[in-house]
């Protein structure tokens, strides 16, 4: 058949383009289209393995999006049971207000008892110490009282001792100041006199530095004590005894003592020594 014959007419009929996949149809004695070339830099840029085929770069539908789910109408409230868990709620809440209270006022009155029992056993305590401090004074002060009467006694018994005595010495010095004759003389006393006057200045003067008495100065008068001193033939010392109290016992201590510790009385003027002396001492010079 030439180039420049007419084709008979024919309806032209559709087959498959041959391509997998396709769809398309198309009159079977169409030419096939060469692909429209694109600029480059509008050219689809396919992934690798695809074809250029124009219903490969159609681009999948977009997905649909869900509509969310509507969220479940709220159920109306129930009145009458909230109401009533309301009620029951404010009931416990009275309850344990009310139990608190009433162990409140239990500890009150527990503490309340003690307290009171406290006070009760400390008052009775009190009053049995003092009973015990009365029964202890009345006691200290009977004991007192019979160690006075004691002393009283005992210092009258002295004092009678003390005049007796006094009086037995008076008696023998008195004989020894009116005895007369010589050595050979037969009596009490062997001598025609009695010590000299100044024999009890001497005593006083030997006897003095021995003493410790602080509180002359402040002694009321000068009231003196009276000793009765026994001596030896050398003029030692052998006792001191007190005859007549100076109603100051610190005084009649510290001359006692200063007696003693003078050890040996001095001579008379003549040089005789007495057996028995009565020395009187006072604090101020």
């Amino acid at each position: 058949m030439c180039a420049g014959a007419a084709r008979p007419t024919k309806a032209p009929s559709t087959r498959n383009c041959g391509r997998p996949r396709c769809s398309r149809r198309r009159p079977a004695c169409r030419p096939r289209r060469r692909p429209r070339r694109f600029p480059r830099h509008r050219r689809l840029r396919l992934p690798a393995g695809s074809r250029s085929h124009a219903c490969s770069a159609r681009a999948p539908p977009p997905p649909v999006a869900k509509a969310p789910e509507p969220a479940p109408a709220p159920k109306a409230p129930d009145i009458a049971l909230e109401r009533e868990k309301k009620l029951k709620e404010q009931k416990e809440q009275k309850e344990r207000e009310l139990e608190k209270q009433q162990q409140q006022k239990k500890k009150e009155l527990e503490a309340r008892q003690r307290a009171e029992e406290e006070a009760e056993k400390k008052q009775e305590q009190q009053k049995k110490l003092a009973e015990q401090k009365k029964q202890q004074q009345e006691a200290e002060a009977k004991k007192a009282e019979a160690a006075k009467q004691a002393e009283a006694k005992k210092a009258e018994a002295a004092a009678k001792q003390a005049a007796a005595d006094r009086a037995a010495t008076l008696k023998r010095m008195q004989g020894l100041a009116g005895a007369s004759g010589s050595d050979d003389s037969k009596g009490t006393a062997l001598r025609t006199s009695g010590p000299s006057s100044g024999y009890a200045g001497r005593i006083a003067a030997a006897v003095r530095p021995n003493i410790t008495f602080p509180d002359a100065d402040t002694v009321n008068g000068n009231p003196a004590a009276e000793f009765e001193v026994s001596l030896a033939p050398d003029g030692t010392i052998v006792n001191v005894k007190l005859s007549k109290s100076s109603g100051l016992p610190g005084w009649d201590e510290a001359a006692e003592r200063g007696l003693r510790k003078t050890d040996r009385l001095p001579r008379d003027t003549d040089g005789r020594i007495f057996p028995s002396l009565i020395v009187s001492l006072r604090p101020k010079r």
